[in-house]
């Protein structure tokens, strides 16, 4: 138990600082974006602000995913969730981390052959900046990693009903 305890509380503090790192590339993202907007006012437009934004945000979704679901804040339906007993959705919260767990099991495994054709092929994208593309996938393996880690820690969690975590889920729903 004190195994399982240590690796919940080292799980949260991966996927904090994960979180973190996606909240600075949003901060990125909104620099670079003002960056071009006045450069293009100047007549100077740059080549790479876009892409960058745009291979930033794709980091910053599978970075925050898994801290989202840390923190509750991934979309539920309140509608079931006001209008049940509190064993019924501690168990529907378990069924669903089941399941997004297993998304991730799935999707991971599928995202590797993706990554294997973009490294055997050298595919890049279709700018100047010809980043390689497993860059860009590579964030899909990683962050659904992160979550299906999350996924076990946040199960832990709810099982165990802490205090912390039953007030996390009546705050959720």
């Amino acid at each position: 138990m004190k195994l399982l305890n240590r690796f919940s509380k080292t799980i949260d503090k991966i996927t904090g600082s994960a979180g973190v790192v996606a909240a600075w590339l949003f901060f990125l993202i909104g620099f670079f974006i003002t960056y071009e907007v006045v450069m293009r006012k100047l007549g100077m437009p740059t080549k790479w602000s876009e892409e960058f934004s745009q291979i930033a945000q794709i980091w910053c979704v599978y970075l925050g995913i898994a801290f989202a679901l840390q923190k509750r804040s991934l979309i539920i339906v309140d509608i079931i969730g006001d209008n049940i007993n509190a064993t019924l959705r501690k168990t529907l919260d378990l069924f669903a981390i089941i399941l997004t767990a297993l998304f991730c099991i799935l999707t991971i495994a599928n995202s590797f052959k993706d990554i294997g054709y973009s490294l055997k092929t050298s595919a890049t994208t279709d700018s100047v900046l010809a980043i390689p593309m497993w860059v860009i996938q590579i964030s899909l393996p990683i962050g659904l990693l992160l979550l299906f880690l999350q996924c076990l820690s946040e199960f832990y969690k709810t099982c165990i009903g802490t205090e912390e975590t039953l007030s996390e889920l009546d705050q959720a729903h």
